[in-house]
Formats: C-alpha cells, sequence, structure tokens
C-alpha cells in the first residue's frame, strides 16, 4: 500500500511538471523575435554594383547618384552616393564597411504570421522528461523598400519556417530556428 501511495504521488508530480506547449504559447515566443529587418550590401566602388543600380529605378526616384565613369586619379572611389531621400533606408555603418565602401540598406522586414504545426518529442535534455516541440510557422514579407529592386530574392508572400523549442527551468524556449 506504502509502495502505491509513493508511486501515486510521484506520477502526479510529474504530470504536474510537464507543460503542454499550447499554438498560443508558441506564436508568443516566436513572435518575440519578429520583426527582423532584411537588409542587402551595396558595394559602391564595385562597377557591377553601380551598373545593377543604373538599371534599376533607384537614380530616377532620386534616392541614389551613380558615377558613369572615372577617372584613373579617382580609382577605388565609390561610383555610388545616397541622397538624402534614401536616408531612412540606410543602416549604420560597421568601420570595416566604411572602409571597403559598402552601405547596408534595409530592403524588407520579416513579421510574423501563424503557427501551423506543432511536433512534439519528450526525447530532448529539456525539464522533467526532457520535452522538446518541432514548431511550424509561417512568416510575411512586408515594407518592402525601393532598395529591394537591387536584390535577387523574391521579397513577397509567406514563407513557412520552423523552430525547435525545449521546455528548461525557465519555461519555454527558442532552440534553434531552421
Amino acid at each position: 500500500m506504502r509502495t502505491f501511495l509513493y508511486v501515486l504521488t510521484a506520477m502526479v508530480l510529474m504530470s504536474c511538471g510537464s507543460e503542454e506547449l499550447s499554438r498560443e504559447k508558441a506564436a508568443e515566443i516566436i513572435a518575440k523575435k519578429y520583426p527582423k529587418t532584411l537588409d542587402w550590401d551595396i558595394f559602391r566602388a564595385d562597377p557591377s554594383h553601380a551598373a545593377r543600380a543604373l538599371g534599376s529605378k533607384l537614380e530616377t526616384e532620386g534616392y541614389i547618384k551613380v558615377q558613369k565613369t572615372q577617372s584613373l586619379a579617382e580609382a577605388g572611389q565609390p561610383f555610388i552616393t545616397f541622397t538624402e531621400k534614401a536616408q531612412p533606408y540606410l543602416i549604420a555603418n560597421t568601420e570595416k564597411d566604411k572602409e571597403y565602401s559598402i552601405q547596408k540598406v534595409k530592403i524588407g522586414e520579416l513579421h510574423f504570421k501563424e503557427i501551423t504545426s506543432i511536433q512534439m518529442d519528450g526525447k530532448g535534455k529539456g525539464k522533467g522528461k526532457g520535452q522538446e516541440a518541432i514548431v511550424e510557422y509561417t512568416i510575411e514579407h512586408k515594407n518592402n523598400t525601393p532598395f529591394a529592386e537591387l536584390t535577387h530574392y523574391k521579397l513577397e508572400g509567406v514563407e513557412k519556417e520552423k523552430a525547435l523549442l525545449v521546455l528548461s527551468d525557465k519555461g519555454w524556449e527558442i532552440a534553434a530556428i531552421k
């Protein structure tokens, strides 16, 4: 009888310790990682980047100026300069980027949309039995900037992503995003 009581108590305590991951909780955890800013490097002194910029509408719309030719004395100087109109899309440069005439620009944002599935797994190294969950969710491209035209990426629509969530002493946490 005493053994039965110990087993019953242990089962109750173990069941209280395991937390089921709901869609709402997973959405709350993953949504903290969004929105994400998407950026693109523009190599201002690279003739191929200048040619690509010339093929875009950025110069005619007043975001950039492209120097079409350079003298021998100007060799290595940037072909592309940014106007005042481009300032909201420029991302702060590191010293190394400045040294190599690289400018990061914002091209859009990724926003969390919804959880599509949760697959629970008890084989991990988390709290209790080591609960893990693979969470599939969707993200959406929004707020594309004029500089998105320079990329070769499709920056529209909805995409699927996966995240590995593990149960730790602090609750459910993101271990990896795939």
